[in-house]
């Protein structure tokens, strides 16, 4: 299975990604993920942390690939 990251705009200048499982979309997160709201990441390289670690979970079998406020902040996303 060949997992592909990109990187979206987002509502009011923020960041949301895309992943796609050989070519084709699978999940597509315009917001951050597990925070109310629709707001996406202030920054792009939020936005591809995130994404890397939803597709490395995707990768070991973890489904849903749900994402913690623990890992958002861990990963430097949230404060």
């Amino acid at each position: 299975m060949e997992l592909t990251i990109r990187i979206i705009p987002g509502a009011g200048e923020t960041f949301g990604y895309d992943i796609l499982r050989n070519g084709k979309p699978f999940i597509h997160q315009p917001n951050v993920p597990g925070l109310p709201g629709n707001e996406g990441f202030k920054t792009r390289e939020g936005a591809r942390k995130v994404a890397e670690l939803v597709a490395e979970k995707i990768r070991n079998g973890v489904m849903p690939p749900s994402v913690s406020v623990e890992e958002l902040k861990r990963l430097g996303v949230l404060e």
